[in-house]
């Protein structure tokens, strides 16, 4: 009895897996999720957190658009059906290409005192909007870590987000910042309140 209920449980997974859904003119479909190596979190731009209480789960996303839409970025959202947790995208790669350098369109939601803005780096623009807080979803606690983007003497934290894709046609990587202490999750992904699909991660 329990072996074939751990196959309907598998047979559910994998099926609601790959499933496209057509949600407001999108059609999305999860390509990928796993809790990624450490290779592949070298490739970031050097978010930090602490790797003892906290892992990135990685969603990789087949995103079309059928209109003339694009896709908010910040408006995707992980959720963790038995602990009752919502998780933000914390981190961000879109291609819409093999060659070249990835999509990130980060920004922060506080201002920085600092002026002095590399490449990528996250900027602060109150045009920008976090799509991410307009939806709420009862029962759950959204989850967030502000990134510290200075030093010691100089402290410089900020949550961030992610803007609207200049892509029409990508894949994304989505990297969220999840509680390590959680056990055997269930994970739903979210593109504003519509759900896209199911999974845990092996």
């Amino acid at each position: 009895m329990k072996t074939g209920l751990t196959f309907l449980l598998l047979f559910y997974f994998i099926f609601s897996f790959s499933q496209k859904k057509i949600i407001e003119n999108f059609e999305i479909e999860i390509d990928k999720a796993k809790e990624p190596s450490s290779f592949s979190n070298a490739l970031l731009r050097s978010v930090k957190f602490d790797e003892a209480k906290l892992k990135f789960i990685m969603v990789k996303c087949k995103i079309k658009s059928l209109d003339k839409d694009f896709a908010e970025i910040s408006a995707f959202s992980l959720l963790d059906t038995v602990n009752k947790v919502r998780y933000r995208v914390g981190d961000y790669l879109g291609y819409a290409s093999i060659v070249g350098f990835p999509e990130v369109n980060p920004y922060r939601k506080s201002e920085s005192n600092d002026k002095k803005y590399t490449y990528n780096s996250p900027k602060y623009d109150s045009n920008e909007i976090d799509q991410f807080d307009k939806f709420n979803f009862e029962g759950y606690k959204n989850f967030e870590i502000p990134i510290e983007f200075g030093s010691d003497k100089k402290p410089d934290q900020s949550v961030i987000y992610f803007g609207k894709t200049a892509y029409k046609n990508f894949k994304a990587e989505m990297f969220f910042i999840t509680l390590r202490e959680m056990k055997e999750a269930v994970f739903e992904l979210y593109y504003k309140n519509n759900k896209i699909s199911s999974f845990q991660i092996e």
